[in-house]
């Protein structure tokens, strides 16, 4: 029990299948939740700023019309609208907390009326004025220069100032359909354009942080999540990692029994001939999937050692030649070893050999009678670092652009028919698979229908 603890432990904290799966809940998870909160962020803000730029301007709209009404009651008065309003007109003006500057231009671009709380402003509108920015637009945001002392000094050098952001609305007086002047008044909104930034930068601030929060809690739940699925998982890889035990000698000993009668058959007799040799065939079939699943569940519990030695590649490639060859001569196809005759690697002979033999075994399997099957090894050095790099080339029916990124998975057989035809279980490239990536290498696969297959295997030696 302690074991299968440490070992559901282990499943949780490493690079597997079970860590995968973690991660993507964790971001599933946390994606619907700051799917929400970036709603909830942008759905607020929104609801903010319309509100008090709303506001902002209904304030600066009421007190233009009403600024309005008293010119437009002069204009309709006066029998020359075009001249300089009198002082009462002006006494009705006047600079309040709501308003930094208003201004009454003549059709002919002259200043008529105007205040404002710092000098400095006017020439600033009436360059802004004169370029017709606020033309056509009812109310806008510019930008103007503030100074909290005078523009210049008392030699007469320019002073720096401030960027301060106003909010500016304009409204045209008329006279019998005739235009006599335009009003414009703006009033300072800098402190409410940079309450809105820090609202902005709090508010993403906030979604940040509540973004670890989220993906602190999905990362927990997830775990929590794979537990049941893990020991689920264990339970299934002990049930066959002992049944393929158990099952191993029974097996042998139908074999040997087998293999007892053949011996004591009558030759004469092909039926029970044939009735024995299919049983055999049929036996070894079982005992090559009872190994196949033994060495997952034994891969799957990272019971991988490697058994480093220093050792000649090409006698452990020849030697895998020679055991496959009478396959691929009953095909009429042709084997060639492509390897140098000094390379030595030091790693484990056994699990090369056991590589060799699920790559090329798998080619003679898949290429048509009359076909070629190079294996190719050789070493290479980069960064410092020694690799021997594999390639089993054949010119079979090739794989399908589809099944490419599933011919590593366990039981995943392309061709169903064709594979009950020649055999196999769609377990012997998932075991390469597992043999590589345990020894840190890497296993690709290119191929094309019609052309053939090529299998590259990477191991850092």
């Amino acid at each position: 029990m302690k074991r299968n603890k440490s070992w559901l432990n282990k499943r949780l904290s490493e690079g597997n299948l079970f860590d995968q799966t973690r991660h993507k809940l964790t971001l599933q998870y946390s994606g619907v939740l700051m799917i929400f909160l970036g709603l909830f962020v942008v759905i607020v803000y929104a609801l903010l700023y319309v509100f008090i730029w709303s506001d902002q301007r209904s304030h600066l709209t009421e007190l233009t019309n009403s600024e309005l009404q008293v010119l437009q009651k002069w204009v309709d008065g006066d029998t020359n609208p075009k001249r300089q309003p009198p002082r009462s007109v002006e006494d009705a003006f006047s600079i309040s907390a709501d308003q930094s500057f208003y201004y009454l231009i003549s059709d002919i671009g002259n200043v008529q009326l105007g205040d404002e709380t710092q000098p400095e402003l006017r020439e600033q509108m009436m360059a802004l004025i004169a370029k017709g920015q606020f033309k056509g637009a009812r109310t806008q945001q510019t930008t103007l220069q503030t100074f909290d002392q005078p523009s210049v000094d008392v030699q007469g050098r320019p002073q720096n100032g401030e960027d301060a952001r106003f909010l500016v609305t304009n409204r045209e007086l008329k006279k019998n359909g005739q235009l006599i002047g335009t009003l414009y008044v703006g009033k300072e909104v800098t402190f409410q354009h940079q309450l809105f930034r820090l609202l902005l930068i709090l508010m993403v601030g906030m979604a940040l942080l509540f973004f670890v929060l989220a993906l602190w809690f999905s990362h927990r739940m997830a775990r929590r999540a794979i537990i049941p699925i893990a020991k689920a998982y264990e339970r299934q890889r002990e049930f066959v990692a002992d049944a393929s035990h158990e099952l191993r000698t029974p097996l042998s000993v139908v074999l040997t029994s087998i293999e007892a009668l053949q011996l004591d058959a009558d030759e004469s007799n092909p039926f029970t001939n044939n009735v024995l040799k299919s049983m055999k065939d049929e036996v070894n079939a079982i005992t090559r999937l009872t190994s196949e699943l033994l060495q997952l569940a034994r891969s799957d519990a990272d019971e991988f050692v490697l058994e480093r030695s220093v050792f000649q590649v090409k006698a452990a490639a020849e030697s895998v030649v020679t055991k496959l060859l009478p396959a691929a001569q009953a095909k009429g196809m042709v084997l060639q070893l492509h390897v140098p005759d000094q390379l030595n690697v030091e790693w484990d002979r056994g699990k090369l050999t056991q590589l060799l033999v699920i790559l090329i075994d798998n080619a003679i399997k898949y290429t048509l009678d009359g076909g070629d099957v190079h294996i190719i090894l050789v070493d290479k050095v980069e960064k410092g670092a020694r690799f021997l790099t594999l390639d089993v080339r054949d010119n079979g029916m090739g794989i399908a652009p589809e099944a490419l990124p599933r011919v590593f998975d366990r039981f995943y057989r392309q061709d169903k028919a064709r594979t009950r035809q020649v055999g196999g279980h769609g377990l012997g490239l998932a075991i390469a698979k597992n043999l590589v990536d345990a020894a840190q290498g890497t296993i690709q696969v290119e191929s094309q229908q019609g052309v053939g297959s090529t299998f590259r295997v990477r191991i850092p030696v």
